[in-house]
């Protein structure tokens, strides 16, 4: 594939999942949790966790995206701003990955690491790297961050 193409399929994808995001119906009766989500500073990929999105809308939960290319301070000042009960965040990039360890150290020199529960996910991201950076929880995909966002929730 090359990558005009590769684009293009990523913006019908992007406009796709919106579309779909949209037609979500607000379940306020059901609200489980608020959940912040970005991909990290330096990582324009975003597809897997519109994905991810579009799966925790659909199950009830109120989702911030942020989109993609965030700084960790906006990370940490929005989930503050809208009271997060779990921070997520993405990274398709091998060299962007290190960003959710930076999240870590800084919620927890913020004192906020108690705070705030933190999932990670992405390609290149395993359930080894979640562990040695602290983070609470790896999702393999958009179905496993659901059903470890409800296991986060209920512990």
């Amino acid at each position: 594939m090359f990558l005009p193409e590769l684009v293009q399929a990523a913006n019908v994808m992007r406009a796709a999942t919106e579309i779909v995001n949209e037609a979500i119906p607000e379940q306020a009766d059901k609200k489980r949790g608020v959940i912040l989500i970005g991909t990290v500073k330096g990582d324009v990929h975003d597809i897997g966790k519109c994905i991810v999105v579009s799966f925790l809308k659909a199950n009830g939960f109120t989702v911030h995206d942020l989109g993609r290319d965030v700084a960790i301070e906006v990370i940490i000042e929005k989930a503050k701003e809208v009271n997060a009960d779990i921070i997520g965040t993405s990274a398709l990039l091998t060299t962007t990955m290190v960003q959710q360890k930076y999240l870590e150290e800084e919620l927890k020199k913020a004192d906020l690491r108690d705070r705030f529960k933190t999932i990670v996910g992405g390609a290149p991201v395993t359930a080894r790297w979640a562990a040695k950076i602290g983070a609470d929880a790896y999702a393999e995909d958009a179905q496993d961050a659901v059903k470890k966002i409800n296991e986060l929730l209920q512990s």
